[in-house]
C-alpha cells in the first residue's frame, strides 16, 4: 500500500507544478485524472487508466488471508509456498497413531457411522462434521482433546461441508431443508435459509472467489449458492444432468469441477460467469469415483471407490484425461476424500481399502502404506497445525492421525484455503 501512495503523491507533485486543466480526464495536468487514478489505488483496480497501470508487489502467500488465497491473482505466490514445502521432503516414513484412548462410540455415546468430513479452522483446531453423531465434535491438535460442541438432529441431515470467510462453516444439507452455518469462534450453529428439496439432496460445498458457496448437487438438479456478500441463497440457471456428484474441485481460474459419483461426467461450473459446460470423457458412473483434489501443477485427481483406475485431468492441457495408472490390489468402496500433505504427496482416505496408500501428483507412483485398522473407517480427513492429517471417523471407533512425516508445513494461510479444505 506504501507502493500506491508514493505512486500517486509523485504524480501529484508532478501535477501540483503544472497548470491544471479538470476538463479531460486523461490529462495527466487534470484534477479528474489523479483522481480517478488515486480512486483505482484505492480499490486495488489494477486495469489500465488512460495507458497507465499501477502494479503492485504481490503479497507473499502466507501474508494473505485464507480468504484471499483463491483469487485467481494470487496463485502464483500460493503455488511457489506450496512446492517450497513440498521440496524439504520427509523426515521419514508414515505413521497411523491413534491420539486418544477414548473411544469414538464413549465420546458420543451414540450416532453411528459417526462423522463424514473434516475442516480445519482459523482458531487453530479440527472440526469433524457429523453423519449420525449427535454433535459436531473439535480436535485440539496441540493438546490433542476433543471438544463436543452444538448438538444436532443427526440422520444425515448434511453431508460434509466447506471454511467460508471468517470462520464460518458452511453445511451442505443432505436430508434436511434448512441450510446452516456454523461459527467456530462462539461455537453457535445458525439457520441462514430454508429451501424445499429433494432427498439426499447435497454432498459438500466449495467456497469461490466471489464470495459463493456452491453446494455439490446429489439428488437435486440445480447448482445451488449461498452467496456471503449478499446472506442469500441462490441457484445456477443451467440444471444438472447425468446423476450424483460426488465433491467439487476449486481451481485457480474460478473454475469448479463436480467429480462424478453415479454421474458419469464432469460437470465445470465457472464461477465468473456461472455457465456451465460438461466434459465429453465418460468416467463410467456406478459410484466409480468419490472424490477429486487440485494439485499445484494443474491436475485434478479422481480418487477411486469402485473403479480400479486412478484418472486426473489436466487443466494445463485442454482438461485431458490422463490414465495415471491402477489401484494397487483393488476392492470396492475403497476410499472416501483425499488429502494433500506438506510433503507433495495425496493421501486418500481409506473406508473399506485394506491400507493406506500415498499418490506422488508428479510421477504418479502410488505407494502402500499401513494397514486400516477397521472396515467403513473413515470419511475425510484435515491438515492440523503440523501437517498431520485428522481422520474422520465414519465407522471406526477410534481416533487417528497421519503423520505423513513431511518437513515442510503449511501456514495457516494455506491451511485454510478454500482450495484444499472442504469435504
Amino acid at each position: 500500500m506504501l507502493r500506491y501512495f508514493a505512486i500517486a503523491f509523485s504524480l501529484i507533485s508532478f501535477v501540483h507544478c503544472s497548470q491544471k486543466n479538470i476538463s479531460n480526464i486523461c490529462d495527466v495536468n487534470s484534477d479528474s485524472f489523479i483522481g480517478e487514478l488515486l480512486f483505482r489505488i484505492t480499490i486495488k483496480d489494477q486495469s489500465n487508466h488512460c495507458g497507465y497501470k499501477v502494479i503492485p508487489d504481490k503479497i507473499p502467500a502466507c501474508s494473505l488471508s485464507y480468504e484471499e488465497t483463491h483469487k485467481p491473482e494470487n496463485w502464483a505466490q500460493v503455488k511457489l509456498e506450496m512446492e517450497t514445502q513440498f521440496a524439504l521432503g520427509v523426515s521419514g516414513t508414515e505413521s497411523l497413531i491413534q491420539y486418544s484412548l477414548d473411544s469414538v462410540a464413549t465420546v458420543l455415546g451414540t450416532g453411528y457411522p459417526a462423522f463424514q468430513g473434516a475442516i480445519s479452522a482459523p482458531n487453530g483446531n479440527v472440526y469433524f462434521l457429523p453423519y449420525n453423531a449427535p454433535n459436531i465434535v473439535s480436535v485440539n491438535p496441540i493438546t490433542k482433546l476433543y471438544t463436543l460442541h452444538t448438538a444436532v438432529p443427526g440422520g444425515v441431515d448434511f453431508i460434509g461441508g466447506t471454511l467460508g470467510p471468517r470462520g464460518l462453516i458452511y453445511l451442505s444439507p443432505h436430508q434436511n431443508n434448512n441450510f446452516f452455518q456454523y461459527n467456530t469462534a462462539n461455537n453457535q450453529m445458525t439457520t441462514i435459509g430454508n429451501v424445499t428439496m429433494a432427498g439426499a439432496a447435497y454432498n459438500g460445498g466449495v467456497y469461490a472467489p466471489n464470495g459463493k458457496i456452491y453446494f455439490v448437487p446429489s439428488n437435486e438438479t440445480v447448482f445451488r449458492y449461498y452467496d456471503t456478500n449478499t446472506n442469500t441463497i441462490g441457484a445456477v440457471a443451467t440444471p444438472v444432468t447425468g446423476g450424483i456428484f460426488a465433491n467439487g474441485v476449486l481451481t485457480p481460474e474460478g473454475k469448479i469441477y463436480f467429480i462424478p459419483h453415479d454421474a458419469t461426467q464432469i460437470h465445470i461450473l465457472d464461477t465468473n460467469t456461472e455457465t456451465v459446460t460438461v466434459h465429453p470423457f465418460s468416467f463410467g458412473g456406478a459410484a466409480s469415483y468419490i472424490s477429486g483434489i487440485y494439485t499445484p501443477n494443474g491436475r485434478i485427481y479422481l480418487i477411486p471407490y469402485n473403479s480400479s483406475t486412478l484418472y486426473y485431468v489436466d487443466t494445463k492441457n485442454n482438461d485431458s484425461v490422463v490414465n495415471a495408472g491402477t489401484i494397487p490390489s483393488p476392492t470396492s468402496s475403497m476410499f472416501n476424500g483425499v488429502v494433500l500433505s506438506p510433503n507433495g504427496n495425496l493421501y486418500p482416505i481409506p473406508y473399506n481399502y485394506s491400507n493406506f496408500i500415498s499418490i506422488n501428483p508428479t510421477t504418479n507412483q502410488m505407494t502402500v502404506l499401513m494397514a486400516n485398522p477397521g472396515v467403513s473407517s473413515y470419511r475425510g480427513g484435515a491438515i492440523g497445525l503440523r501437517g498431520e492429517i485428522y481422520l474422520s471417523p465414519h465407522n471406526s471407533d477410534r481416533f487417528d492421525l497421519l503423520d505423513t512425516k513431511a518437513n515442510g508445513n503449511f501456514c495457516d494461510s494455506l491451511r485454510l484455503s478454500p482450495y484444499w479444505n472442504k469435504f
